[in-house]
């Protein structure tokens, strides 16, 4: 699906008073917490048969992710290293998983109601100046 049309149907959905929004792009999403098969299935050129993903029951010890795609990066080959994708991906990975679990919005006590109340009172047509922003 291209992008304006991705944009279209989230407007869309937004002005139809629905609060919330999934964009798929498979029948069944990969989740990125404690799922060993995502980086062999993104990469399979770095990971040969499928294995040795980032948390997979067959290292000894319980380590990190963070700690996995470390000792990954000083693999003797180097092809972790040498990798365009792998690096950035798998910081990439870090971030979304650090956000998800540490972004919120703080208001003091006495605001919460008046944020609330922007929130969700939205500007469609503010949204829809933005969703047409990027293609004038």
């Amino acid at each position: 699906m291209p992008l304006e049309a991705i944009k279209a149907q989230a407007l869309e959905h937004l002005t139809s008073n629905k609060k919330n929004m999934f964009v798929g792009h498979s029948d069944e999403p990969n989740s990125v917490y404690n799922n060993p098969q995502l980086f062999p299935s993104m990469l399979p050129w770095l990971f040969p048969y499928g294995f040795g993903g980032i948390c997979n029951n067959m290292i000894p010890k319980n380590i990190s992710s963070m700690a996995h795609k470390r000792l990954l990066l000083m693999y003797h080959d180097k092809r972790f290293q040498m990798d365009p994708h792998f690096p950035l991906i798998g910081f990439n990975h870090e971030q979304i998983q650090q956000s998800t679990t540490g972004g919120y919005l703080t208001t003091k006590k006495s605001s919460f109601s008046l944020v609330t109340d922007r929130l969700l009172n939205l500007d469609m047509d503010v949204l829809s100046g933005i969703n047409n922003w990027g293609s004038v």
